[in-house]
């Protein structure tokens, strides 16, 4: 058996008689630890001294050197540990545990330092936030555990008329707060709405910000998210002159970006030389369909122009909502990029799928189904005359189509970019560690993992004597990386 005593650093300089208060653990690997936290002025009474303020039990004191105490003292009091001081040390000395076997040959004495334990983080989590029964491998990380959650402030009482009022009126702003999102989710969850609804970026957010709310382990991202939101709908409500014309302007800018380059890919692009058919073909269908569009647009150009007081208003709810209505808004503004996309793409796997099937019927062979290979097969003239002239139609359409589907490819590309950082950004405020990266600035807190324990220099060897045995008692400190 071996034993473990975590103090408070200020105790172990302490030189008055005092009352020492914490809690006793045996761990699994029959080790015994005691939890030193509290200190009260040194009371002797007749019966078992007991710790009224908190749920800490009286583990032992810190006396005088001139004290002079027998076993049967210390029992009297219900001492666990005893310390002594004098003139000559400056720290005290251990002469008495409860827990003293014949076997007993090492003793180690822990120093620690309340605030860095009381602000300790686990993979980014308040130790005040971890379930009791969260498991480490490792016995010092469940002590550092267990300490940290001792040495934790004491909570305020129940019936205290401050506390009372306070939490009344953090109560009243939540509801006021929660206002918006609560009139969101009513909208959103409406059986018609959803129905449109359910397969946009905001609506999935909602989601998302709704399952974070839930756990209640992302509270300072969602206050920034919300500060952030309502900085921005501002903006745009009272500094920025017309937003709704903003986008009908990036609108009519995609459009005429898109001629441009259907006009770059009317002649020989980098010195391709394109069907001239095919190629007025796609000009001729694009070009039309860019046309609808823009009539579209001169058509809900009044709707268009509220659009960017809509994404004020949604700075109520948080600047992430913000960003995942213009996700939704990006789409809509290149959905017929999106188009041009998808029609070449079918058309480039179409004459792709041709040339490979043509392919292996101009050298005279097919692909067996039932023996899953490919072997040669004795065709007629008339069908190798076919498939010749197939094979070479599509052959020289296949540039044309290649070129228009890498250009319309990369444009995909670009607008996947765009939308993934937007992407990148809203999850990162949900999810960025914002409330332990502002404590451990303001507060000095540590993770758990920054932790160890060092020898801690002393001038003389203690030991602490048992029925004429000398038992090793050696000092440690907690510090950090």
């Amino acid at each position: 058996m071996s034993i473990k005593i975590y103090l408070p650093t200020s105790f172990y300089y302490l030189k008055k008689p005092t009352n020492l208060y914490g809690q006793v653990q045996i761990n699994e690997d029959n080790v015994v630890a005691y939890y030193i936290v509290e200190a009260a002025d040194l009371e002797f009474r007749d019966k078992t001294i007991n710790h009224e303020s908190s749920n800490m039990r009286f583990l032992g004191s810190i006396l005088n050197d001139d004290f002079s105490a027998d076993q049967n003292q210390y029992l009297k009091f219900n001492m666990r540990l005893c310390f002594t001081y004098n003139s000559s040390q400056s720290n005290i000395s251990l002469v008495y545990i409860g827990i003293t076997p014949e076997y007993l040959k090492h003793i180690k004495l822990i120093l620690y330092e309340k605030q860095m334990m009381r602000n300790l983080f686990v993979s980014g989590k308040s130790v005040k936030h971890l379930p009791i029964e969260y498991d480490n491998n490792d016995s010092n990380d469940c002590d550092f555990l267990e300490l940290s959650r001792l040495t934790q402030s004491p909570v305020e009482t129940q019936n205290n008329p401050k506390t009372n009022t306070k939490k009344s009126l953090l109560y009243v702003l939540n509801i006021i707060a929660d206002s918006p999102i609560t009139m969101f989710k009513y909208i959103a969850e409406n059986i018609f709405v959803n129905s449109i609804m359910v397969h946009t970026t905001i609506y999935k957010h909602f989601k998302e910000w709704q399952l974070t709310c839930d756990k209640r382990s992302c509270l300072a991202n969602i206050a920034l998210d919300r500060i952030l939101g309502i900085i921005l709908m501002l903006i745009l409500l009272s500094l920025a002159a017309q937003p709704g014309d903003f986008l009908i302007q990036i609108s009519h800018y995609v459009i005429d970006e898109l001629y441009i380059l259907l006009k770059v890919l009317e002649g020989s692009p980098i010195g391709l030389k394109l069907n001239i058919h095919l190629n007025n073909f796609f000009l001729d269908c694009f070009k039309y369909h860019i046309e609808l569009w823009s009539t579209f647009l001169d058509f809900i150009e009044p709707l268009v122009r509220q659009v960017f007081l809509a994404i004020g208003a949604f700075g109520c709810l948080g600047l992430t909502f913000q960003m995942a209505l213009l996700v939704d808004l990006i789409s809509i503004i290149g959905l017929h990029s999106h188009c041009f996309y998808i029609y070449t793409k079918v058309l480039y796997n179409v004459e792709r799928k041709g040339l490979s099937v043509l392919w292996q019927v101009v050298r005279g062979n097919r692909y067996n189904i039932l023996k899953g290979r490919t072997e040669s097969h004795n065709y007629m003239n008339r069908q190798l005359y076919l498939a010749t002239i197939f094979f070479s139609a599509i052959l020289f359409l296949f540039p044309t189509t290649l070129v228009y589907y890498i250009v319309f490819a990369a444009l995909k590309a670009l607008t996947f970019a765009t939308l993934s950082i937007f992407e990148f950004c809203r999850r990162k405020i949900l999810y960025l560690p914002i409330e332990s990266c502002l404590k451990r600035l303001l507060k000095g807190c540590h993770d758990i993992d920054c932790l160890q324990i060092k020898d801690f220099s002393s001038h003389e060897k203690a030991f602490l004597i048992h029925k004429q045995q000398k038992i090793n008692v050696t000092v440690y400190k907690i510090t950090t990386l």
